[in-house]
């Protein structure tokens, strides 16, 4: 309990605490329309309606991603549900630089992207450039090449803010924890930032052994970690955000499972610290299984929905 509800309780105000659903929930639940069509189940289990989707443009190849702007955007087209679009800077199959976008040859995925979004309903979305490019796998990684990382990602803001009818706001995203650089190397600048993100998932890598309050203390007090997010978002005047959390597995054994630990803790960082909003992972994806619609993870699910629904099963 934060010490504001504390505070409230004690005075007799604990209907007008501060809770976990003072911020915008949201959810993925798959890639457009396939996403908007499954929401309802996350809605169901969580027992309210959801406010925003975290989704993104298709890593693939350009030709791949060129083609899923229009489906993308229309798809969430008409919905009650907010976007945050995920943009990548380059795709998996290798096929071109952090340098090359900067110097501007990649422009017309991003004037496609911001005129589709008009188009299609969404004037305001927040746009998420180059997501956890702190880590390794990505192929946008800041880590060869920090300078040709901010050069790109402004100049993607200035193409977007170009577009007549916009009122885009901007989302940087590092993962949690330093993971192959320090993040702030890659920072590109306030005049381009509107929003500071993070993404976090519940796993064990250097941290073997730990019991569940351990491991979620280490979370906030690692370097790059929760708290320094907050500080560093803060600082600079910025709105902060989550658009990526889950608790769940790995096939290398990595997550944690089963951990209403961490959804508690999730739960009361949100109270403190008041994102623009915090989006699940409601996905079994190859490589991280988060997916709690399904009951998959009993404790985490009943403590998800007592912290952010409708309550116990």
């Amino acid at each position: 309990m934060t010490a504001l509800v504390a505070i409230l309780a004690a005075l007799g105000l604990a209907s007008f605490s501060l809770d976990a659903n003072a911020t915008e929930l949201g959810a993925y639940r798959g890639p457009g329309c396939d996403g908007r069509k499954a929401m309802h189940v996350f809605e169901d289990f969580v027992g309210r309606k959801v406010g925003r989707t975290v989704d993104a443009l298709n890593q693939e190849s350009w030709a791949e991603m060129k083609s899923s702007i229009p489906w993308i955007t229309k798809c969430w087209r008409g919905s009650d549900i907010k976007l945050t679009l995920s943009v990548p800077m380059l795709p998996k199959d290798r096929d071109g630089t952090l340098a090359e976008g900067a110097a501007g040859a990649y422009d017309t995925i991003f004037i496609m992207t911001a005129r589709a979004l008009i188009q299609n309903g969404h004037p305001d979305a927040v746009i998420r450039i180059g997501w956890e490019f702190n880590g390794d796998w990505m192929p946008w990684r800041a880590m060869d090449d920090p300078e040709s990382y901010k050069a790109y990602f402004r100049r993607i803001v200035g193409i977007m803010r170009d577009a007549p009818g916009q009122k885009f706001r901007f989302e940087w995203c590092p993962n949690h924890g330093r993971k192959a650089m320090d993040p702030t190397d890659a920072y590109p600048g306030d005049d381009v930032v509107d929003i500071i993100g993070q993404d976090v998932y519940a796993e064990t890598w250097g941290i073997d052994g730990m019991s569940p309050q351990e491991r979620f203390q280490y979370y906030l007090e690692q370097p790059f970690g929760l708290k320094w997010h907050r500080d560093f978002a803060q600082a600079r005047g910025k709105e902060i955000s989550y658009p990526e959390w889950g608790v769940g597995t790995r096939p290398d054994g990595k997550g944690v499972g089963d951990d209403p630990v961490f959804i508690e803790g999730m739960a009361d960082w949100f109270e403190d610290v008041q994102p623009l909003y915090q989006s699940y992972w409601d996905v079994h994806a190859w490589d991280y299984n988060a997916q709690m619609s399904n009951r998959q993870f009993p404790r985490a699910s009943q403590a998800f929905r007592q912290r952010f629904g409708a309550g116990t099963d």
